[in-house]
């Protein structure tokens, strides 16, 4: 019995430091396609903007299969991974709005701090989703600009809902258009 428990104990050791290798290495991968994204990815894959231009508010997703998209907002980043969803995701990087100077550096969404709906301008939506490195940032940047805090998961969740709204008015005004049209 007691053979077993200490095999257990080796075996789950072994699988965390392979576990913790395999991380390291996915973000020694991850670091030249960070670097270099703004060259690499010069203009949102979905509306063909800027990303230089917009830099402080640009996205980058690193897929499974080791591809990279570049988007010029968490708007458009909703976007790709609503179509790309079935390469899985190694990481998606936003910029750390707190950090002085172009460009902004990226850093891991699931690590930042969002201010949503503050005074800060939004790219590609009404409400703004601001990203921040540390959450004490994005505090001091709520108290001057307003807003609500949130996360990645806040911020993607309601560029869904704006895209929703819009399809369906969308769909609204077609309709509309061709009831008139017939009648």
């Amino acid at each position: 019995m007691h053979r077993r428990t200490l095999l257990a104990g080796f075996l789950s050791l072994a699988f965390a430091r392979l576990a913790t290798g395999e991380e390291r290495a996915v973000a020694m991968d991850q670091a030249p396609a960070v670097e270099d994204e703004l060259r690499e990815h010069p203009r949102c894959v979905v509306c063909n903007m800027d990303r230089r231009k917009f830099h402080h508010a640009r996205h980058l997703l690193i897929y499974g299969d080791d591809s990279a998209q570049g988007t010029c907002s968490v708007h458009c980043a909703a976007e790709c991974m609503l179509r790309e969803r079935r390469k899985g995701f190694r990481g998606i990087y936003a910029p750390d709005y707190a950090t002085p100077g172009e460009p902004k550096p990226l850093v891991e969404v699931s690590s930042a701090t969002y201010l949503i709906g503050s005074d800060l301008p939004g790219v590609m939506t009404p409400v703004s989703k601001v990203a921040f490195a540390s959450r004490d940032a994005a505090l001091a940047a709520q108290t001057r600009y307003g807003g609500l805090i949130g996360d990645f998961a806040d911020a993607i969740r309601l560029s869904m809902e704006e895209t929703a709204n819009s399809l369906l008015r969308r769909y609204g005004n077609d309709r509309e258009r061709l009831r008139r049209k017939s009648g």
